[in-house]
């Protein structure tokens, strides 16, 4: 399989326009407050992912075989989610996704400025999936 870098970018593109949407959705059904500003933050935190990654694409090509894990859904929307609910299902997508970037992290050993922006990424992935269960611990 020959994969082009758009390729990879298209699938985060992908998969922070899916977390976007999906926090933004939750935002209007969250029924705690605090969970609604949360999501807000996680929403814009996907958008900026997302504006970065849609800045970084380019055509330059790579020959990997990939195959991403944990890219499906991570969870249904429901309104009647109770707070927890909603954060079990951010931090199952925020870990899908911080697993994705190490992913594409590892195609790019030997390009080190490309290798350096998939694992920051991956790493806000992580910080954000630590503060979701920070505000767990409130439920």
């Amino acid at each position: 399989m020959h994969l082009t870098v758009n390729d990879i970018l298209d699938v985060a593109i992908k998969s922070e326009e899916s977390s976007c949407k999906f926090y933004k959705e939750m935002v209007g059904q969250a029924k705690n407050p605090e969970t609604a500003r949360l999501l807000e933050k996680l929403a814009q935190d996907e958008q900026d992912h997302l504006d970065y990654l849609l800045w970084l694409k380019s055509g330059e090509p790579i020959n990997e075989e990939v195959y991403f894990d944990g890219l499906e859904e991570a969870g249904e929307l429901n309104p009647d989610m109770t707070p927890k609910e909603v954060l079990t299902v951010a931090m199952q997508r925020e870990g899908a996704a911080a697993k994705m970037y190490r992913q594409m992290a590892d195609i790019f050993k030997a390009q080190p400025d490309k290798h350096f922006v998939f694992e920051r990424m991956a790493r806000d992935e992580d910080h954000h999936g630590d503060a979701i269960a920070r505000m767990m611990e409130q439920f």
